[in-house]
């Protein structure tokens, strides 16, 4: 199942609009309407956390549905393997933040 299937099953399970959940989570309409049409493929862990808390679905199962591998430990492990996996948590923050600020620079 996709991202934007997963996100729209969940949302339809809680019987919301899009407009509902944009409200719920801070999201825009038009965002979540591009992850579930497919559009936007790679949303940032910031959105799937503020969409899996308005939801209230875990987090992690949000991750997986947007393609992040989750280790056993707590830690996210990216799926492309580019990260070293000796990583702590606060550093795969830090690198999550740096992605989104490269990503927020796109025109």
């Amino acid at each position: 199942m996709s991202l934007g299937d997963y996100l729209k099953t969940q949302r339809k399970n809680k019987d919301w609009s899009q407009r509902d959940l944009a409200e719920a989570s801070g999201i825009s309409n038009a965002e979540i309407s591009r992850l579930e049409s497919g559009v936007r493929k790679e949303p940032s862990p910031s959105i799937l956390k503020s969409l899996s808390t308005a939801l209230g679905i875990p987090y992690e199962d949000m991750m997986r549905a947007a393609g992040f591998a989750i280790d056993e430990s707590p830690s996210l492990q990216p799926s492309s393997k580019l990260l070293p996996q000796d990583l702590t948590e606060e550093e795969l923050k830090d690198v999550y933040k740096y992605i989104e600020f490269i990503r927020s620079q796109r025109t």
